[in-house]
């Protein structure tokens, strides 16, 4: 199968159509209509086997995931989802893996409405590069740079679960302290992360900074506070986990792994005091949980509290280099 035979085959008429793609898949360019008044919001991750997903993943999870960390950027930035280019390298052209890789491509694709509208295929090592664009309504981005002193910081979701999944594949040391469903429910959110567009859309209202857990939750809450020029004291205690995280560390967490191990893609994000009671009404509302872990401070020094101790980290979180 040729490359233009693959494209057509697997990538070509499985696309979402969208009425702003005005040219897509077939050209040497895309041709795209954004929206008046609205600014894009563009970004781009590549994912290599080995690294960023396990070398026995799933074709399916691949997919899955090679999309759904780039729209958790877009999540991060309060953007909505809109158009996805792909370049992929292939050892070898499998039909079958192509078919399941689309599969669960297209599955996040056609739920947040994304329209595939390019991308190129080449021969070598496997990896994914991807990138998404979005619309953000002029000046209601949710920038790292929003944070001040004195705003709370909040996290989505339960943090260090991922990892766990990445231990259960590597068949690290679980002892059977986890049940197939709970092992099961640790692979799933490492293999197909959620992008938090439920928590994005409404932190736009806010005066609110924001960031995916992507490295680490320390490595990405530095991101905001070195953009913003502040620090952070955070609550160890406060931050929240699964019942399969406690279990696995038989309720004494290792707070380090928890922290640094990243992949969770939650989103972290900070909130005036004064705005973050009707923030947290509206997030229930919308049935997304938020967890309050700590607070922006003056200094440039992220602080970890666990009872009232300071906890030492040497390592805040993944570093590719």
């Amino acid at each position: 199968m040729s490359e233009f035979d693959l494209i057509n085959h697997f990538f070509k008429s499985t696309t979402v159509n969208r009425a702003d793609v005005l040219l897509g898949i077939g050209d040497d360019c895309a041709i795209l209509s954004p929206p008046d008044n609205k600014k894009l919001a563009v970004s781009t991750d590549t994912l290599i086997s080995g690294v960023h997903f396990p070398e026995s993943a799933s074709a399916e999870d691949i997919g899955y995931k090679s999309l759904a960390v780039n729209l958790s950027d877009l999540a991060a930035m309060g953007a909505e989802p809109a158009w996805v280019s792909l370049a992929i390298s292939l050892p070898e052209a499998n039909k079958v893996w192509l078919k399941n890789f689309i599969s669960g491509f297209n599955e996040l694709a056609e739920k947040f409405n994304v329209a595939l509208i390019g991308g190129d295929t080449t021969q070598g090592p496997l990896s994914v590069t991807i990138n998404v664009t979005g619309f953000v309504d002029p000046d209601k981005a949710l920038k790292r740079s929003n944070a001040s002193p004195g705003d709370f910081i909040f996290v989505t979701g339960d943090i260090g679960d991922a990892h766990l999944g990445l231990k259960s594949i590597l068949n690290d040391n679980f002892n059977n302290r986890l049940t197939n469903q709970q092992i099961s429910y640790c692979e799933k959110k490492l293999n197909r992360p959620q992008p938090r567009f439920d928590a994005g859309n409404q932190l736009k209202t806010f005066s609110a900074s924001a960031i995916d857990i992507s490295d680490g939750l320390l490595a990405d809450l530095s991101h905001i506070c070195k953009a913003s020029n502040v620090g952070a004291v955070l609550n160890i205690d406060k931050i929240p986990v699964s019942d399969a995280l406690l279990n696995y560390y038989q309720d004494k967490p290792d707070w380090h792994s928890v922290l640094t191990a990243g992949d969770d893609y939650e989103l972290c994000f900070t909130c005036p005091k004064s705005q973050s009671f009707e923030m947290q009404k509206i997030m229930k509302e919308n049935n997304v949980t938020v967890s309050c872990i700590g607070e922006i401070s003056e200094n440039t020094e992220i602080i970890c509290k666990l009872n009232n101790q300071k906890l030492d980290f040497e390592q805040t979180g993944y570093n590719h280099f």
